[in-house]
């Protein structure tokens, strides 16, 4: 895992990325592996992504450190197509990834 970008977070993203990774060992994710804990340039967003997971974890820029706020994000490989699922009262990393599953069969019927 690479934390190095943690250094470049201002405060307030470095307690969403803290809370990111124990949401991430809460579900019995895998936080050793290779992967990025950073914030989108884009959006603000402070994310988790590990490369055993077919979906990263995100939080907004203005949210309260609560697994309401927490969201499972899903990127298609095949068209880039993006479906996210809030984490609010999900504890079960096998449910998130039935729903990724589930998310990748969609789009391959639609195509």
């Amino acid at each position: 895992m690479d934390y190095s970008k943690l250094n470049d977070m201002c405060e307030w993203e470095r307690e969403k990325a803290i809370f990111l990774i124990k949401i991430a060992q809460d579900l019995g994710m895998d936080t050793s592996g290779y992967g990025e804990l950073a914030v989108n340039s884009n959006s603000g967003y402070t994310y988790l992504w590990l490369e055993n997971y077919n979906f990263s974890l995100y939080m907004p820029i203005n949210c309260k450190l609560k697994k309401s706020d927490v969201v499972a994000l899903w990127t298609s490989s095949d068209n880039g197509a993006e479906e996210d699922f809030n984490l609010k009262d999900e504890t079960s990393l096998k449910n998130i990834e039935d729903w990724t599953t589930a998310q990748e069969k969609n789009i391959k019927q639609e195509d």
